[in-house]
Formats: structure tokens, sequence, C-alpha cells
């Protein structure tokens, strides 16, 4: 079992949403670590709104394409989106800004995501939007991250969400073995020791 010392250097990855409707406030993506570290934002965020990006899995830190799609389209899947969802070149996010909570992903919006990950936080946000189970009302805004590889559908895929605060992600991102891209997701930490 390799020890932390042998593996390939790693960039750190986070990812926030945003629950709460503020001007000049956006969902975020930084990409590594110290003042080398890189932030993706949504060229033109709006409140009640998915940001998807997509990026280069052999340099993360470059947006390939990303829609900012309305809250109220919660049912459906952007076009030209599975060009680059089917593509193992690619990695993605899917990050909510001061979403309504009757505004989470329903038909076939919600199936494409659970083909791409998505499982129990977002089950967690369907709940609470239920008129059923919650009451309307009851959260005003949600907050929600999805984010994995490309490709096959059924690949590994990350979630958060949050139905009182923004959502927070932290992972990393590992080259190959040898040290060079392209770079997966990985469930661990990065930082630097001082």
């Amino acid at each position: 079992m390799p020890d932390m010392s042998s593996m390939p250097p790693m960039l750190a990855y986070t990812i926030r949403s945003i629950i709460q409707p503020q001007a000049d406030v956006r969902p975020w993506i930084r990409i590594g670590q110290g003042p080398s570290a890189q932030l993706l934002t949504p060229n033109q965020p709006v409140n009640d709104s998915y940001w998807i990006v997509i990026m280069d899995a052999n340099k993360p830190a470059t947006k390939v394409q990303e829609w900012v799609v309305p809250g109220q389209n919660n049912t459906t899947v952007p076009s030209n989106l599975d060009q680059y969802m089917s593509n193992p070149a690619y990695l993605f996010a899917v990050v909510t800004q001061s979403l309504p909570n009757g505004q989470v992903p329903q038909g076939a919006f919600y199936d494409y995501l659970a083909a791409h990950g998505a499982g129990r936080e977002l089950q967690k946000l369907e709940q609470i939007s239920s008129h059923t189970q919650m009451g309307y009302g009851l959260f005003t805004y949600v907050s929600y991250i999805l984010t994995g590889q490309c490709g096959a559908t059924g690949n590994v895929a990350y979630e958060r969400s949050s139905f009182t605060d923004r959502a927070l992600l932290l992972m990393s991102l590992m080259p190959l073995p040898n040290g060079q891209p392209p770079y997966t997701i990985c469930d661990s930490y990065t930082f630097v020791t001082r």
C-alpha cells in the first residue's frame, strides 16, 4: 500500500454554491492552493439558477463550456450538454445559485443528474421541497453541488446539499501516477503545510 508521500501532487478542488440572493455574490470553483489557485465563476451569474460547467480534465481550471439555467427550467436537460457529459476528457459541476426550494430538479433533469451520480443529497432536497412532506415554504432556498468525471453514466460523482447554508464541497484533483494529466476527482483534502 503506497503512503501519501509516494502519491503525485494533487490540486485542491473546492466548490461553493449560494443559498441566499445577494448582490455581487456568485457560486465558484477554486482549483489549486495558495497564490497559484485559480477561481472559476459563471460569466453571467443569475439568482435562481443552476450553473453547469464543463472543465478540461487535462487543465481543470479551463472552462470548456457553461450553462446558467434558470431555476424554472428544472425539468429540462440543457441542449448540447450530453456531448460533453458523455466524454471522459472532461470534468463537470452543477452548482446552484439562490435556488428556491420549489425549483429542485424534476422529471428529465432529475433523471439525468441521477444517471450522472446524484443521489442522497439531491433526494434530501426533493423531500424538503415536496409539498406533502414538509409543507411549501418551510425552507425558502436550497443549495446543491454535484461534480464528477464525465463519460459513461455510473461514474463516481460527489454531491453536497443544504437547506440552511451555502453548500461547500472540498475534494482534490489527482493526476496519473506519473504526475501528469488527465486529472480525476479524489475524495481527499489537499493543503500546504507550513
